[in-house]
């Protein structure tokens, strides 16, 4: 069966999305923007589109170059990606942690099993992968204080998603229909109506204010509505 495309001129469809990979699903979704010269923070990223031929990354990507068409097919990924389900998340564990069990996994094995561990709230991988643990893949890190080498891979999306872990794991509920889509599969969450800011230790909020700096120092936090026409994070790393 032939390999399928990573990047679509025309509209998406769902049976383009149909059995792909987290990892496939996220380099889709930033294929668009690495055509218009986005940089990656996130090392597989960086490593997958340097070694393309027509990859020019620079400063500042040029939007000019992401089409109408182009933020559709996004928004497409995106949505696809988060209406995927607990049991579906589950099954894809279960079979890549069998190719590891089997000595068949690949290094793109390792970066899914990072990426399932985001979405299912626990670290799946192991030191000897190809991709190592972040608070964001291995929540249990913020029980600690962050370092900035903590998140030196994580892009502006990645960081608005841990910032908001923090506040998931005290039970805060969400409105933004992006944010409640990632943290519902996540074993550990347990939102609770009565949350209030005083459930926050004081690691958690000290940790907020390290995301909150790396954020600014990254070009700020987008906005935190979901349909903000310039909301990037939404649809990029």
């Amino acid at each position: 069966m032939p390999s399928r495309p990573l990047y679509y001129e025309g509209a998406i469809k769902k049976d383009d999305l149909q059995d792909r990979t987290l990892r496939e699903l996220i380099l889709m979704r930033n294929w668009i923007y690495a055509r218009a010269g986005n940089t990656f923070r996130k090392p597989w990223l960086d490593e997958f589109f340097r070694a393309q031929a027509w990859y020019q990354p620079s400063e500042k990507m040029d939007e000019k170059k992401i089409s109408a068409r182009d933020k559709e097919n996004a928004r497409a990924i995106v949505d696809f990606e988060a209406a995927l389900g607990q049991p579906d998340l589950e099954k894809r564990r279960d079979e890549v942690l069998a190719r590891k069990k089997a000595g068949t996994a690949t290094t793109e094995d390792d970066i899914e099993l990072s990426l399932l561990s985001q979405r299912l709230g626990t670290w799946l991988g192991d030191t000897g992968g190809a991709v190592a643990a972040t608070p964001l893949s291995d929540p249990s890190k913020l029980d600690q204080l962050l370092s900035m080498d903590d998140l030196n891979t994580l892009s502006r999306r990645d960081l608005r998603m841990l910032r908001n872990t923090i506040y998931a794991r005290r039970g805060r509920p969400f409105d933004s229909k992006v944010v409640k889509s990632y943290f519902k599969t996540a074993a550990w969450y347990k939102p609770n109506a009565g949350y209030s800011d005083s459930l926050l230790t004081e690691i958690d909020r000290k940790n907020i204010a390290i995301v909150r700096s790396v954020e600014l120092s990254v070009g700020g936090p987008d906005h935190e509505n979901p349909d903000f026409p310039k909301e990037g994070w939404v649809w990029q790393a």
